[in-house]
C-alpha cells in the first residue's frame, strides 16, 4: 500500500511553500540556519561562481522529501567584488515523498497568488497558457508555468512551476489514486525580466 500523507504534513507543506514565495516575491529575511524549511543537510557552494550556494534541507514533517535552495550575490548590485554582496534566493524547488494528495492545482494557485493564463520564460517573455502537458505523456508527469500576481507587497516577480504525477487510467488499485498528485514545485525570482526593465529604462 502506498505511504498516506497527514493533515499536519499538507499543512507544513502549505507554511513551506508560503514561506518560500514570501522571501522570493516580497523579499522576506532569509536565515538557512533558522527557517521553516527545517534543518540544513548540505551547503554546496557552486564551483567557478562566486557567492553562489546551493542548500539542502530536511524537514521532520517529511524526512525523504528534498527541499533544495539557491543562493546568489544580488544581480541588481553591481559592485565588483561579489563577495561583499548581499546573498539573496534565486530558486526554491521541492520534490515531494510522498507525493502529496488531495491537493488541487486550484488550491496552489489561490495559496501563492499566481496569474493564471499565461506564464513567462528564462528571457521575460511571456506566453499563452500555464498548461505544459504530460512530457513525456506515458509517463503522466504534468507541468504548470505561472507569473506570481503582483501584489502590494510585492517586490520581485517569480515563475512558478507545478509537477503533479496524472492518475493512471489503467490501474484499477484501490489505493491508486484517482486525482492528480502534487510530485514538485519550483519557485524563481525573474531577474532577466528586471534586468531587462532596467536597461529599458536607463538613459542611452
Amino acid at each position: 500500500m502506498k505511504p498516506t500523507v497527514t493533515d499536519a504534513q499538507r499543512d507544513m507543506a502549505f507554511r513551506i511553500l508560503t514561506t518560500a514565495m514570501a522571501i522570493l516575491r516580497d523579499d522576506q529575511p532569509f536565515d538557512p540556519a533558522h527557517t521553516i524549511f527545517g534543518r540544513i543537510l548540505a551547503a554546496r557552494p557552486q564551483r567557478g561562481v562566486v557567492g553562489v550556494t546551493e542548500y539542502s534541507f530536511v524537514n521532520p514533517a517529511f524526512p525523504r522529501t528534498q527541499i533544495i535552495v539557491v543562493v546568489i550575490p544580488d544581480p541588481l548590485d553591481p559592485s565588483a567584488d561579489r563577495t561583499k554582496v548581499k546573498q539573496v534566493m534565486l530558486k526554491f524547488t521541492i520534490r515531494f515523498s510522498p507525493l502529496l494528495t488531495d491537493i488541487s492545482r486550484s488550491t496552489l494557485e489561490d495559496l501563492l497568488k499566481v496569474d493564471i493564463g499565461y506564464w513567462v520564460d528564462g528571457n521575460g517573455e511571456r506566453w499563452p497558457g500555464n498548461d505544459m502537458g504530460a512530457t513525456p505523456p506515458q509517463i503522466r508527469l504534468h507541468s504548470y508555468r505561472y507569473r506570481a500576481s503582483n501584489l502590494p507587497t510585492s517586490r520581485f516577480p517569480v515563475d512558478v512551476e507545478f509537477a503533479f504525477g496524472d492518475p493512471d487510467p489503467k490501474n484499477p488499485a484501490p489505493d491508486e489514486s484517482k486525482t492528480p498528485v502534487l510530485m514538485d514545485v519550483l519557485l524563481k525570482r525573474g531577474y532577466s525580466a528586471l534586468k531587462r526593465q532596467h536597461r529599458e529604462e536607463s538613459p542611452s
